[in-house]
């Protein structure tokens, strides 16, 4: 009974809802246009914030990865001297053991036309090459170090300040590094005991 008498009031409420011809009011249409559309707005907001932080996480970790393969570069260039000397202002020079050439390790002044950073320097003619390619830099950075600080004592290389710049910032004074290093220590194998 009780069952008959609840699909009876079921079926009543149905055929009211079907039968209705009542719509929305103009209030209530744009009422929820309204709400519609402030939704979409912090909904399209979210989205732009969190691919900004994705593309700034994004960068730094290209930076990192720049700046460690930068040291790992410069690490297989500086163990495989085989002997050093003075290169007054410019910091050592070494002779390497795998190109049998006078190098020493320098950085190009970044520019337009030129952006290369560190770069390995060949003393007997003067090229400079660059330890990374742009494409391995992605086209976004640049590297460079304390020249000034380049030194060699007690059978090791020291570098100092290895930065990593977004080359948007490179001629700007005041640009804060995007990946840095402030001292990178190579142990010459070859050079036990020699000095300077």
């Amino acid at each position: 009974m009780k069952r008959q008498w609840y699909q009876a009031v079921k079926n009543k409420i149905a055929q009211r809802c079907v039968r209705s011809r009542a719509g929305m009011t103009l209030t209530e249409m744009l009422a929820a246009v309204l709400i519609l559309a402030m939704s979409a707005v912090a909904v399209a907001g979210g989205v732009a914030a969190v691919k900004n932080a994705y593309r700034k996480t994004t960068e730094k970790a290209e930076a990192q990865q720049v700046l460690a393969t930068t040291v790992e570069l410069i690490t297989d260039v500086l163990s495989e001297a085989q002997q050093v000397r003075s290169g007054g202002d410019c910091g050592p020079e070494f002779f390497s053991g795998e190109t049998g050439d006078w190098m020493r390790l320098s950085v190009i002044q970044i520019s337009n036309e030129d952006r290369a950073g560190i770069c390995k320097e060949y003393l007997s003619d003067g090229t400079k090459v660059p330890l990374l390619s742009d494409g391995a830099m992605g086209g976004l950075f640049c590297t460079s170090f304390d020249v000034d600080q380049y030194r060699y004592a007690d059978s090791c290389f020291i570098l100092e300040n290895i930065n990593v710049y977004y080359r948007r910032d490179a001629a700007n004074a005041d640009r804060e590094p995007a990946a840095h290093l402030d001292k990178l220590v190579v142990r010459a194998v070859n050079l036990e005991g020699q000095e300077e």
